[in-house]
């Protein structure tokens, strides 16, 4: 039977236990791997730290899901376990709804009451956390992550490693570049170049502090 390692014991990875034990179908989970290997204490959980990422050696029944925030640091942990032919379960919470001919990548996390709609698209290793939506036709690149309440809307093409932050609004058929930043409650109504965070009501570009 495979069991469900989950990368990062932090906040996040705390959910994803009880997230991966709702999910549809529900997984075993057999524990944790993080850098910290103290980063459950003081949390009372049924599963152990198992490793560190750079010391855990996969084995034939597991499966991982990445339940942390960073996005390069997930990129790093992740790739640490694929050079040693680690297998990537999607995660689909029992509450979250997912549309016909929707596509879902390896190592997909949908948190409760997310939906992915008809025809939209999302690159491995995306999440998309409590009550977000990504509508019809949008396409959400790869390590992208969004946060609680985002809204997609209709025909959105987000590129790869793009943070959302919550409550966040993208209206229909714009593009975000790779790597930009939507900042909380922001709504954004003009395409976001590659690298740029934005914020605001409409959306505008951070101005970065000089040295």
């Amino acid at each position: 039977m495979n069991r469900l390692v989950i990368i990062g014991a932090g906040g996040f990875g705390r959910e994803m236990l009880s997230w991966a034990r709702q999910a549809s179908p529900p997984f075993q989970v057999k524990g944790f791997l993080d850098d910290d290997l103290s980063a459950l204490a003081g949390f009372a959980r049924d599963v152990p730290i198992l490793g560190t990422t750079r010391d855990y050696k996969p084995v034939a029944e597991d499966l991982f899901v990445c339940a942390m925030g960073g996005i390069e640091a997930k990129r790093r942990c992740v790739g640490r376990l694929l050079e040693h032919g680690a297998a990537f379960a999607t995660v689909v919470h029992s509450t979250s709804v997912v549309g016909e001919h929707a596509q879902l990548g390896r190592g997909v996390i949908l948190c409760p009451h997310s939906v992915d709609s008809p025809d939209a698209r999302l690159g491995d290793f995306v999440t998309v956390n409590l009550h977000s939506t990504v509508a019809h036709d949008a396409i959400v690149g790869r390590w992208s992550q969004l946060h609680c309440h985002v809204d997609v809307t209709g025909g959105v093409v987000l590129g790869e490693g793009v943070l959302v932050g919550s409550h966040a609004s993208i209206l229909p058929g714009l593009k975000v570049g790779d790597g930009a930043v939507i900042g909380a409650g922001s709504v954004v109504t003009r395409d976001v170049p590659a690298g740029v965070t934005v914020f605001g009501v409409p959306a505008r570009p951070v101005a970065k502090a000089h040295d």
